[in-house]
């Protein structure tokens, strides 16, 4: 990490750690004379109050069962913070009051006999209060809401949108979510997001696919894709503790995500600086001695709270339930953000991070014929000498400026990078029923680095044409990965056979280094391209969206191999790839049927490049990219003044010119190069119905539920086309507060249920000869349940049970010579959690 960043991050944690223990900032006063220009639209109550709160810097606090279904008109122009929230309460019959410590609070207008004592009662903020931070108006903050929803998103526009004003299906697990589940790494948060299925790609790291197709772009902060299915990236260092919400679009995102696959695209949302001082701290214990405490401290620090700071840091140790794994993580997360004259707002920070992982391994083998060895569920089937270090360090700045009424101009850069060491023992090899043999020993120690550098730039705004407001966004961006992966075998590898039902009887001793004899140098994709959405509004009900996206590619991959003989170094494969500027389109349509509901549909075209496949003769040139259509069409609902929001959809993907086997030539096994040879010829289809509910349900009850139905084919063979992707997909988030005098319990839990899975394809050895498999996995439910007590106004402590029925299954089903990990066994969490 840059030693600038790094001081920085230390800077902040000191400057934040005293700020814990300070007395509150003074915050604005509501009579300051100042001006505010502010552009707010009609809209709930509550949420227009704190959207005027946060631009005036006015510290207001109250309960939200006083705004509950009153909305507010819309203002435009220049106020003082007491002139636009009286208009907004203006009819509401409630009134603003100060309190004691400057800050102030909401409450309903006393009568005029009463007026004298209202004054002089003490106003008292209930535990369900909502505390104004130092967030812009309609950012989609989901921290301090409660909700299992978020009002608006600006994962498909680069603005703040809401759910309805985006005509593709869109999934938010917030912030409560986070912490009422008890989810505190990516692939955790993903598995209960409706439509996703997630797949383990080894010990540590996780994929994520959507609609049969893999994601592989995720944004952080709306900003340029980063590549996330780079054989050199992990995600296992993305820990929940740094993000406000995580949120997914499913279907084709290239109009802002680039080339790649139609299945979606994420975006994280980092938190941020909150406008008054706020310590929360955490303290978890749970089965195989995973211990977790949380620090995340935040506030003003200077020039009268236009410059703010927050500071996260995170430390976890566990085991596993597989022998021979354990974890030791340790991350740090820090920020800035400045107001900049009265429009703009500078953002800077870092994060730096450390996982130790004791043990590796990569999954269970199967029998040959594709039947279960039934080994026990600790099984890992690697070595106690094996670890796999990772470091990763990611630095960031955003801008925005506001440069007239109407408009905003955004800059957003993101350096990430991580850095591998890695020496790895696992077991492979098809087990022969009866002579129980086959596995032997297989170990490599790889060194690896993956870096990543996003730009986006864009600027948005409105305009008024035929007497009519519309929306406009331009923008461009650019992302470049480099990286590089080299390997050295351990000895013995690929000779000790392994006992798999008695591992320990066929120790492996001798795990010796040998020189670096592969390698990937480099391995670098690029892309930039420029883009732009049209919103028109012909009338009140009726919205139309037409986008484009012009995007240029390159690809250069160089796979080494060394003559161990004569240590001279040759290219076994090389793919130099790149594609001309290409223009692909967008376009959509909602029609407001009533105030709370819409009826949409969209188009969107697929572009995604396949340097590595080859067409013939030997060693061939990479081929076509992919091209397709993606058809989305349904129903949104937001219902209780943006509390819940509902979608019901179907959808239609095709995709053309996939890779398909040439039989002209014989296939090529080459481990990690690229494949030759194929032709251009395959068609794909993917088809469903996506439902999803989000958010408040009852009073008191957050609910977040989906289903998915997904058929997929190959159309070439007539099969289906994926193999990880379920027909059936089921998944539930739900949390409810007790009323009465029950109300300090909070009880809830999650379930993912799932139809049948499926694996088929031919396992081949060195010489190329193919051994056909074919095997599956029946459907099965995980359920998780979740208690929690509010000791007091500031302290609550929670328990959390995953897999609660102790279900038995694969969380990855690979081939039969290996990886095939089972599901984690039941386990329980204990947290204490506080705020200051």
């Amino acid at each position: 990490m840059p030693a600038a960043p790094l001081r920085s991050i230390v800077f902040l944690s000191v400057h934040l750690a005293m700020l814990a223990m300070a007395p509150p900032a003074h915050a604005a006063s509501l009579d300051a004379p100042a001006a505010h220009s502010i552009e707010l639209p009609a809209g709930p109550l509550g949420r227009n109050l704190s959207t005027v709160a946060i631009e005036a810097g006015i510290a207001l606090s109250f309960d939200p069962a006083l705004t509950a279904g009153l909305s507010s008109p819309a203002l435009s122009g220049s106020y003082t913070a007491r002139e636009a929230l009286t208009r907004l309460l203006a009819g509401s019959g409630l009134e603003i009051t100060g309190r004691s410590d400057g800050s102030y609070t909401l409450q309903k207008v006393a009568p005029a006999t009463s007026a004298a004592a209202a004054a002089s009662a003490p106003v008292e903020q209930t535990l369900a209060a909502i505390r104004v931070r130092a967030r812009r108006a309609a950012d989609g903050s989901t921290e301090g809401t409660g909700s299992y929803t978020s009002r608006v998103t600006s994962i498909a526009s680069k603005g703040d949108q809401s759910f309805r004003e985006i005509p593709q299906s869109v999934s938010v697990v917030t912030r409560q979510q986070l912490d009422d589940q008890n989810l505190t790494a990516i692939h955790q948060a993903m598995g209960l997001t409706p439509g996703v299925t997630v797949q383990r790609m080894n010990a540590n790291s996780f994929d994520f696919y959507a609609r049969g197709f893999q994601i592989d772009s995720m944004q952080v902060d709306g900003g340029a894709p980063m590549n996330i299915a780079s054989f050199s990236f992990s995600n296992a260092m993305q820990d929940m503790a740094f993000y406000d919400r995580v949120e997914v679009m499913r279907g084709a995102s290239g109009l802002l995500g680039g080339v790649g696959d139609p299945g979606g695209i994420i975006n994280l949302a980092r938190k941020k600086p909150l406008a008054q001082r706020q310590v929360l701290a955490s303290l978890s214990g749970g089965s195989w001695n995973d211990y977790r405490t949380e620090l995340d401290v935040t506030g003003p620090l200077a020039f009268d709270g236009k410059l703010r700071g927050r500071m996260v840091a995170v430390y976890g140790t566990r085991d596993s339930h597989l022998e021979h794994i354990s974890v030791d993580k340790r991350m740090l997360y820090g920020v800035l953000e400045a107001d900049v004259g009265a429009d703009g707002l500078a953002t800077v920070g870092a994060m730096k991070g450390r996982r130790n992982d004791s043990g590796t391994g990569d999954g269970l083998p199967r029998y040959s014929d594709g039947g279960n060895l039934g080994l026990p569920r600790n099984a890992s089937l690697t070595q106690p000498w094996t670890y796999n270090n990772l470091d990763s360090t990611e630095v960031f700045a955003q801008f925005e400026q506001r440069l007239a009424r109407q408009w905003k101009l955004k800059l957003n850069m993101t350096r990430t990078r991580q850095r591998l060491e890695n020496q790895g023992a696992f077991a492979y090899g098809a087990i022969t029923p009866g002579t129980r043999d086959g596995a032997f020993w297989v170990g490599s120690r790889i060194s690896a680095e993956n870096r990543q550098d996003m730009l986006d730039v864009n600027l948005a705004g409105n305009f008024t044409l035929w007497g009519r407001t519309h929306e406009l966004l331009l923008g461009a961006d650019r992302q470049k990965v480099t990286s590089y992966w080299n390997a050295a075998s351990v000895n013995d590898a690929n000779v000790a056979p392994v006992n798999v039902f008695d591992p320990a009887s066929t120790p492996w001793v001798d795990h010796a280094v040998g020189e670096v004899w592969r390698r990937y140098n480099p391995w670098s994709q690029q892309q930039q391209g420029a883009y732009g959405t049209l919103r028109l509004h012909p009338s009140e009900q009726l919205h139309i969206i037409i986008g484009a996206r012009s995007s240029k590619y390159k690809f250069n991959q160089v796979y080494e191999m060394m003559d161990l003989d004569t240590r001279v170094w040759s290219v076994a494969s090389a793919s130099r790839y790149s594609e001309p500027r290409k223009v692909t389109g967008y376009g959509g349509v909602i029609y407001d049927l009533t105030p709370q509901w819409s009826a949409y549909a969209s188009y969107a075209e697929i572009y995604k490049p396949q340097a590595l496949y080859r067409a013939g003769p030997m060693p061939g040139e990479s081929l076509k990219p992919v091209t397709g259509k993606s058809y989305e069409g349904g129903v949104k609902g937001e219902l209780a003044n943006g509390a819940l929001n509902a979608t019901f959809s179907v959808f239609h993907v095709e995709r053309n010119g996939e890779a398909v086997s040439d039989p002209a030539y014989p296939r090529n096994t080459q481990l990690y190069s690229g494949q030759c040879c194929y032709l251009p010829k395959g068609k794909v289809t993917s088809r469903g119905v996506d439902m999803e509910v989000g958010g408040e349900v009852l009073p008191d009850w957050q609910l977040s539920v989906g289903y998915t139905y997904n058929n997929t084919r190959d159309e070439t063979s007539n099969l289906p086309y994926s193999s990880i992707t379920p027909k059936h997909l089921f998944k539930l988030s739900t949390a409810y507060t007790l009323p009465g005098a029950w109300s300090q319990w909070k009880v809830g839990g999650n379930a993912s249920i799932r139809s049948a899975q499926y694996v088929s394809g031919e396992l081949y050895d060195a010489a190329g000869n193919g051994t056909p498999f074919d095997f599956k996995q029946g459907g099965y439910g995980v359920l998780g349940a979740m208690l929690q007590y509010r000791i007091d106004a500031k302290w609550t402590v929670a328990l959390n049970v995953d897999n609660l029925l102790d279900k038995m299954y694969y969380d990855r089903i690979g081939d039969t010579g290996g990886g095939n990990f089972y599901g984690t066994p039941r386990s329980a969490a204990l947290t204490l959690r506080g705020a200051f």
